[in-house]
């Protein structure tokens, strides 16, 4: 074999260093939610969650668990994220291994969407209720904190108020469940649709690359939530509001046009005690634009033990903070409204 010279050994060295990358962007621009998708679950098993399937009334559920029971406490509610339509469970990577540190953490695909299968019983609003209901037994969940974005969230309300004793606390992030008609935007079919969709989700006005838009197109055709979005079956959840006894925190991106604002102020007034909290500057997944917000917000309210960790020995006592000198939770997490 003829002996490369140097400038040829270098040139093929950096092809070769570089050949990685060159797939990755291919890999982007050819497919680049399920690119984002693959990132994200790495993220997840690299931060030590453990990808797990279970089989819940014949149906392979995919879910991610973390963290464990904080001090040892059997009794202390699981936390459960529920991610919305079309999305799977990789759309907590951001949140799931901070909430980890503090309790145990679970987060599954919806049935039907993810790496979880159609179920035999269709794609309808009740039956991904069901499958959620039957995931937490099989897993021996007996107390569950729910936080479930867009349709999660509509799930997590059902659930919420027809397994009152299952449930120690909702929070609920742009939450479905007052959308009668479903927007055209859910279904685009060309760029142009496809670039709405992501304006009135984002309240963005930045153009997308064309291979985005695409990819926006494309997912909307899958069997899984054309036919969800085709069905017959509501997702209603007007009803169940005032069954709904778990104390309950909507968290809601005020740029989010899709699901506005004026949806989590109808929610926050139909379940007793509620509280709302607005993100200014996020959008219809604060779970992915304001990771740390929710994360303290989640915490806060399941597990109040951990926002102040135990001072170690030794350790100088801090000058008190005064009520007027401390930053507010709404500045640090939001505006309140009451």
């Amino acid at each position: 074999m003829p002996r490369l010279s140097a400038n040829r050994r270098h040139l093929v060295m950096a092809l070769a260093r570089g050949a990685p990358l060159a797939a990755g962007a291919v890999a982007v621009t050819r497919r680049p939610f399920e690119t984002l998708r693959a990132a994200a679950r790495v993220r997840l098993l690299l931060r030590g969650a453990a990808e797990r399937t279970v089989l819940v009334d014949g149906l392979p559920v995919r879910y991610f668990a973390a963290g464990r029971a904080p001090n040892g406490a059997m009794t202390a509610p699981v936390v459960v994220l529920v991610p919305g339509l079309g999305d799977a469970a990789e759309t907590w990577a951001r949140v799931m291994p901070a909430l980890a540190r503090h309790g145990r953490v679970l987060a599954p695909d919806l049935a039907g969407f993810g790496r979880t299968p159609i179920p035999r019983e269709g794609m309808h609003f009740s039956v991904l209720v069901a499958y959620l209901a039957v995931f937490l037994d099989a897993l021996g969940v007996g107390r569950a904190a729910l936080v479930g974005n867009s349709l999660g969230g509509a799930v997590a309300i059902r659930y919420a108020a027809t397994h009152p004793d299952h449930v120690s606390h909702l929070v609920l992030l742009n939450s479905a469940g007052l959308l009668h008609n479903v927007p055209a935007v859910l279904t685009p079919a060309t760029r142009a649709v496809a670039q709405e969709l992501v304006a009135v989700s984002t309240g963005s006005t930045r153009r997308l690359p064309g291979f985005v838009l695409d990819a926006f197109v494309r997912q909307s055709s899958r069997p899984a939530q054309r036919a969800y979005l085709g069905g017959t079956e509501v997702t209603d959840v007007t009803a169940d509001l005032p069954r709904v006894t778990a104390p309950t925190t909507l968290v809601w991106g005020e740029r989010d046009r899709l699901i506005p604002l004026s949806h989590g102020r109808r929610l926050r007034d139909g379940i007793a005690g509620a509280e709302l909290i607005v993100l200014p500057g996020v959008g219809h997944l604060p779970q992915a634009d304001a990771p740390d917000r929710v994360v303290a917000i989640v915490r806060d309210r399941v597990w109040p033990d951990a926002r102040r960790p135990s001072r170690p020995p030794g350790t100088a006592r801090r000058r008190r903070v005064s009520a007027s000198d401390a930053p507010s939770p709404e500045a640090l997490q939001g505006t309140s409204e009451g």
